[in-house]
């Protein structure tokens, strides 16, 4: 029987071949994993989806309703209450008078909605409000 010798570039080479290999597979595992794990939710759009689901079944679907906080106007927290309540739509004259209230403390919503023009049809848990456009 005869010994067969590889000459050893072609072993050094096999190796780390198989090293890299054996990294990428691991490094890939790896961040796989860390995909599973819950990510933060900043806007708390879980949290919105309990807020206003009592609202959201008080509504017509597809309804074009107004929107009013006691939050500066910030783009992030306007659309995480317009993607829970789509169909919904926010507009700034709705045509049946509907207007979302989203406040993030207690307050007197009735002397908030008067000082805009709103009347308070119906408070719900969490600072949420169902206003109507008073005539």
């Amino acid at each position: 029987m005869e010994i067969v010798r590889y000459p050893v570039k072609s072993l050094v080479g096999l190796g780390i071949a198989a090293a890299l290999s054996l990294y990428a597979g691991l490094d890939f595992y790896g961040a796989q994993s860390d995909l599973n794990k819950v990510q933060r939710d900043p806007y708390q759009i879980a949290n919105q989806e309990k807020r206003f689901e009592a609202l959201k079944r008080e509504l017509p679907t597809g309804e074009l309703v107004g929107y009013v906080s006691d939050l500066a106007p910030d783009p992030a927290i306007i659309l995480s209450a317009q993607y829970v309540l789509a169909p919904l739509l926010f507009v700034s004259q709705p045509p049946h008078g509907w207007v979302v209230g989203n406040f993030s403390r207690p307050t007197d919503y009735a002397a908030f909605g008067r000082a805009r023009g709103l009347t308070v049809v119906k408070e719900f848990p969490s600072g949420v409000i169902l206003y109507r456009k008073e005539k």
